[in-house]
């Protein structure tokens, strides 16, 4: 009774439509055999749908159209199932590959090969004895003789052992065998680079996939059974090179060949092709290439950051300093005691120099006698980022600290602003502020305050001959530049960019009221905000001027354009003419035949040249 009971709830599941759309489906295929194109077409059928990416409903009305047209020979996809939520570890957060990821690829690598290598081996004895039965074919009938033609035309397109799949059935069917199977070939060890560059490209393909998803605010998160795909472009794995050296050094074709040995080999899986235009994707075997997660650590506000205290600042009594460096200038014999010995221990007390800025003092812990009792002292009391950088990373640590060197307080700017310490400020160049941006551990603000305090340096020209301009006025100035200048900009390049704007106004004011022999604003004045007309002579109110000399620099670059178009195309007849003198010339010392002159003009001289030669043709036979 339980058994009669069981079975009407068992067939239950098969009562859907596409349930029992799928039952005729498996009937029809159990009997009728498919033949190597039949299969072929399926497989291009669902290589497309795949491609496309079709959901469930579109992919169940394309297997429609498929069936009605080649027969019963696909099925449904159940939509119930596919719409069933994936559980967390099925995810990879952070697909990612480093060096041990890559070592361990590679070991691998070698082991599946070696065993690949050896059932190589095994099978290529059974197919030299398979081939030895081959028999020329006798009394095939007309659509055998067709399937044959069709498996030999289809084998560059197929694998070893799908074409030996093929070609056993078809020798099984005719009973009789007509077709011998093809030896498989070993992995050999030049593959074996291949391999590791396709490592390489796949890493970097990851890193650049997760570098764009992360700035569009988008997850990285991915199935573990749909990683990304590997993109190969044949002709750029053959020359591919590192330093300016090639990696591989071999032709586009050989390239191919590699890949086909990998996939055959199983190492790749997944293969997709488009067309010629187009690089090939593949994924690689999970077994031998296995995609490390990381979570990237999330990003602390700093309010909400956590304290340590064992290593805070503590300073010796209420006079608390912003500055986070120590100035050169106060600490003697700097660069030995840097580069010396770079020693710190977690458990040394650390100290902020408090007398660093002015108005502050500090205990003084230096001896008088020694220089390296002095220097011990002064590493005890270093921050953590005076700690050298390894070079590996590529900061310049010297090149770091002399920069940062260079911001002040900004009530000391203002003092030696009013005192003409900078009347004569000669201002950073370009090409070190870029170095300064790609090879030093500068933060984007601490880079945007030194441009500021530089643009403010270069600014002192304009009074220069001023003497009633004083320190509070600096000092105003300085405050509003502070929120004004280079607002909403992050990226270094960008912020030298503007800073040529910027000292291009400067000079043209300072120009300005040295020609008109008119006196500036004073600075809180003259950097004011809301002097934006030019009626206001102010900094903010040159933006008109500034457009001007843009659209005047976009007109000379055009008509240097023209200029040097005309001067080539000058160059260019002048050439041809004399190339025309020299023809004329061989021509009358009998080198060249008249028809031999004829056709050199033509082929190499402009049109109007052989207008000419006729002319004088015709004057030489009249």
């Amino acid at each position: 009774m339980k058994k009669e009971a069981e079975k009407p709830i068992k067939s239950t599941n098969n009562f859907t439509s596409i349930g029992n759309y799928n039952s005729q489906v498996k009937e029809y295929l159990a009997s009728h055999k498919l033949d190597i194109v039949t299969r072929q077409t399926v497989k291009l059928f669902q290589d497309n749908a795949k491609r496309n990416k079709l959901n469930d409903k579109q992919y169940n009305k394309a297997v429609e159209s498929f069936n009605e047209t080649h027969g019963l020979l696909l099925t449904k996809r159940e939509i119930a199932h596919t719409q069933k939520k994936a559980t967390p570890y099925q995810y990879i957060n952070f697909p990612y590959l480093d060096k041990d990821g890559m070592k361990n690829a590679m070991d691998k690598y070698r082991q599946y090969v070696h065993n690949y290598n050896t059932k190589v081996a095994k099978a290529n004895k059974e197919i030299v004895k398979y081939n030895k039965s081959v028999v020329s074919p006798q009394n095939i009938s007309s659509n055998d003789l067709k399937r044959i033609e069709a498996i030999k035309s289809n084998s560059e397109g197929l694998l070893p052992f799908e074409y030996n799949k093929a070609v056993e059935q078809i020798n099984t069917e005719l009973k009789a065998t007509i077709l011998p199977k093809k030896r498989t070939q070993t992995i050999k060890y030049a593959t074996e680079i291949v391999f590791n560059v396709l490592v390489g490209f796949y890493i970097a393909q990851l890193k650049e996939r997760n570098t764009y998803l992360k700035a569009v605010n988008r997850s990285t998160s991915v199935y573990k059974n749909a990683l990304p795909k590997l993109k190969i472009d044949n002709r750029k794995l053959a020359t591919h090179t590192i330093a300016g050296i090639p990696r591989l050094s071999f032709c586009k074709k050989t390239a191919q060949n590699h890949i086909k040995r990998l996939r055959e080999a199983g190492v790749l899986i997944n293969y997709t092709y488009v067309n010629q235009n187009k690089p090939i994707s593949v994924n690689f075997n999970p077994e031998i290439v296995q995609v490390l997660d990381g979570n990237p650590p999330k990003k602390q506000i700093t309010q909400n950051e956590l304290v340590n205290i064992s290593s805070g600042k503590k300073l010796p009594h209420n006079n608390d300093t912003t500055r986070t460096f120590i100035k050169e200038k106060e600490i003697k014999d700097y660069e030995n005691f840097i580069v010396e010995n770079n020693s710190y221990s977690e458990t040394d007390e650390i100290v902020c120099l408090a007398d660093s800025y002015k108005n502050t003092t500090a205990i003084n812990t230096f001896k008088q006698t020694g220089a390296r009792e002095n220097r011990e002292t002064i590493r005890k009391l270093l921050p953590d980022f005076f700690k050298t950088t390894p070079k590996s990373q590529g900061i310049n640590t010297t090149l770091t600290r002399n920069f940062l060197a260079r911001l002040v307080d900004d009530r000391e700017l203002a003092q030696d602003l009013s005192n003409g310490k900078y009347s004569s400020y000669t201002v950073l160049p370009y090409h070190y502020l870029r170095k300064v941006a790609l090879y030093t551990n500068v933060s984007s603000e601490e880079f945007r305050a030194i441009l500021i305090q530089d643009f403010i340096k270069s600014s002192a020209k304009i009074w220069k001959q001023h003497t009633d301009v004083h320190a509070g006025s600096w000092k105003n100035a300085i405050n509003q530049l502070n929120e004004v200048l280079f607002s909403g900009i992050t990226q270094k390049e960008t912020l030298i960019e503007k800073l040529k704007e910027y000292r291009w106004k400067l000079e043209f004011a300072r120009k300005w009221f040295k020609k008109h022999h008119h006196n500036a604003l004073f600075p809180s004045l003259y950097f004011d905000v809301n002097r934006k007309t030019s009626n206001g002579v102010g900094f903010f109110g040159l933006h008109s001027v500034w457009l001007s000399h843009l659209k005047y620099q976009d007109k000379k670059a055009q008509r240097q354009r023209v200029n040097k178009r005309n001067e080539n195309a000058r160059k260019r007849k002048k050439s041809a003419k004399q190339k025309f003198v020299n023809a004329l010339t061989a021509y009358k010392k009998k080198k060249y035949t008249a028809e031999q002159l004829y056709n050199y003009v033509k082929d190499n001289l402009p049109h109007e040249f052989l207008e000419q030669l006729i002319e004088i043709m015709n004057k030489e036979k009249n």
